[in-house]
């Protein structure tokens, strides 16, 4: 039995080593490539322009599928859960000690007033039991990145799948096009009905497969690029899992430790802060001032010294005055001239007319 080499088969000019390369594909694939061109074997134009498009169908529904559990787990956003733990833990505001209103002088004196130790301490174990809830919220959120983790794996080497087959049919749409281009010029300089025909069928066969193979080259290039993006998305969902155990771990008990700390040192210092309160809200009061009256002594000032009309405008309506006057001459010069040119052709019309209305009815009939 006799073995035929699959690249005999193929227009080698169509299916050169280097094109492979640049499809992804190997000598592997010659078998397959042939197998798709017989999808092009039919030229009709109804057959062309799907040609390739079963290529990315298993990719689309993978991504349809995946897009459709993101949409359904908003509840479960890994965003939303690490965002509501910090609103929650700025809530307990460990700074309020020390925290100053936005009234002058004497916020910070009410705000001291309210702060205080048991007010603190209720209000951290209600947002304790909150951050508890979350965190086991977040653990679920976990499970959830660690399933994605896994189907981007799959959506990967679908991705892949997706690159080789699609590099499969440029190839093929390629010999396909040597081939057709190869009995195109066959025909050359045949002008019976039938050739005629043919190479009309041709010419139209070889724009629709050229123009399809132009796009399923550029969906393997959207391809190619999908997959860096595949792997840093899933990079990012492995990182997510990472923070997450870093805040349940780490976090979380730092902040209660730090929590603690503050509270033991409230008392020491509010003596301290009640003074730089006042001392900081007396000093952004002056600054306030100093800078209002410098905006505006500055805005007036500006305003007081602007022209009514600024050169600019003036310069702009005396320069489009000058073009309008210019371009209406130009005008009028030009309808004078064509005026004379219109007249001088009517006296040559009158003169012709004249002349061939008194030649004789008999005769040569030369003027």
């Amino acid at each position: 039995m006799t073995t035929t080499n699959p690249e005999q088969t193929l227009v080698p000019a169509a299916l050169s080593p280097q094109l492979l390369t640049d499809l992804g594909l190997e000598s592997a694939d010659i078998p397959r490539i042939q197998e798709a061109t017989k999808a092009l074997q039919d030229i009709a134009p109804g057959n062309l322009h799907t040609y390739g498009r079963e290529a990315t169908t298993k990719t689309s529904a993978f991504s349809t599928q995946l897009l459709d559990k993101v949409r359904n787990a908003d509840l479960d956003s890994s965003g939303e859960k690490l965002g509501e733990v910090v609103r929650i833990a700025r809530s307990l505001n460990l700074e309020s000690f020390h925290g100053r209103s936005k009234l002058p002088i004497l916020g910070p004196l009410i705000d001291k007033l309210r702060a205080t130790k048991d007010d603190l301490v209720q209000r951290y174990s209600s947002t304790n039991r909150q951050i508890d809830q979350l965190m086991a919220d977040v653990g679920k959120t976990q499970q959830i990145q660690q399933q994605r983790v896994r189907e981007y794996d799959q959506m990967h080497d679908m991705v892949l799948d997706e690159r080789r087959e699609l590099g499969v049919h440029v190839a093929a749409g390629r010999v396909r096009i040597a081939e057709l281009e190869a009995e195109l010029a066959s025909l050359s300089g045949q002008e019976d009905p039938e050739s005629r025909t043919r190479r009309a069928a041709l010419d139209t066969a070889l724009r629709l497969i050229d123009k399809r193979v132009s796009d399923l080259q550029v969906l393997q290039h959207a391809a190619t690029q999908t997959l860096p993006m595949i792997r840093l998305i899933q990079a990012n969902a492995i990182q997510l899992i990472e923070k997450f155990s870093a805040v349940r771990d780490i976090t979380i008990p730092m902040w209660r430790n730090q929590f603690a700390i503050q509270l033991s040192l409230a008392d020491q210092r509010n003596a301290v802060e009640l003074a730089n309160a006042i001392d900081d809200a007396s000093n952004e009061l002056m600054r306030k001032n100093a800078e209002l009256v410098h905006s505006t002594a500055v805005g007036t000032a500006r305003a007081n010294q602007r022209s009514v009309i600024d050169i600019e405008t003036l310069r702009t309506v005396n320069e489009t005055l000058i073009r309008t006057v210019e371009e209406v001459r130009e005008i009028h010069r030009e309808g004078m001239a064509k005026r004379k040119q219109l007249s001088t052709e009517l006296v040559d019309m009158r003169e012709d007319l004249e002349k061939r209305l008194a030649l004789p009815t008999t005769g040569s009939g030369t003027a």
